[in-house]
């Protein structure tokens, strides 16, 4: 499986995907960056850390995550390679547990990109009240957001293994983004499992009269929903040529 994981590492290496991953990790923090100057938005980096972690754990991830997970499982697909990989003696349920572990490894290191092009950002336009542990509470807020939202992401698995072009996730993406927009404040947004990591993380899930553990609920049931059509789907499938 170690084995499997280095070589998506490799592919990474000359794939655009990748760097573009790594841009839009970090347009939350320009824009914000951009709307300090021209709606004197985020005068603290304080209030930064919290507007960009909220783009983009509602807006901005739900998008990517989706595009991520279309690339790496159905590249393979794409790229007719998937069948010379099987030949290899690794089971299909230790290939998706690969594929899933390079998902996590890439949101560890959007994560972080995220985090720190606010903090460059915020710098830049001089804003005021910077500290480590503003930065470290606010790195740990928006991957424990990243993190929850991963879960939410194995029906995607299923829609990427399925049909192997980007054009469903990247449509599904949008929606998902949509139904964010619509039902973050609302009453209900605590059982939308991709509106829930973000309240979860940030303790906004206080503002709602719901057991914490309903979210929770909800997330593992999507996560657990999910990795099992995935897994059902892909062992039974005939590997095309």
């Amino acid at each position: 499986m170690l084995n499997f994981i280095q070589m998506e590492f490799l592919k990474l290496k000359r794939s655009k995907i990748f760097l573009l991953s790594l841009l839009m990790a970090a347009l939350p923090a320009i824009l914000m960056f951009l709307a300090s100057f021209a709606f004197d938005e985020a005068q603290s980096f304080d209030v930064l850390f919290t507007s960009v972690n909220m783009y983009m754990s509602t807006i901005f991830a739900v998008l990517l995550f989706a595009i991520i997970i279309s690339y790496l499982f159905g590249r393979e697909y794409n790229e007719h390679t998937l069948k010379t990989i099987l030949t290899v003696p690794i089971s299909r349920g230790r290939f998706l547990i690969s594929k899933y572990i390079m998902f996590l490894i890439w949101i560890l290191i959007l994560t972080l990109v995220t985090s720190l092009s606010t903090a460059i950002f915020g710098f830049i336009a001089g804003l005021d009240g910077f500290t480590l542990k503003l930065f470290i509470d606010s790195f740990a807020q928006l991957l424990l957001a990243n993190v929850l939202l991963f879960l939410t992401f194995s029906p995607f698995v299923f829609i990427s293994l399925f049909v192997t072009n980007m054009v469903p996730a990247m449509v599904g993406g949008a929606s998902l983004t949509l139904v964010n927009m619509l039902v973050y404040g609302q009453k209900w947004a605590p059982f939308v499992p991709w509106t829930s990591p973000y309240l979860i993380a940030s303790g906004e899930m206080a503002n709602h009269s719901v057991n914490i553990m309903i979210p929770y609920g909800v997330i593992l049931a999507t996560f657990l929903i999910g990795i099992a059509i995935s897994y059902i789907y892909f062992t039974k499938k005939d590997v095309p040529l």
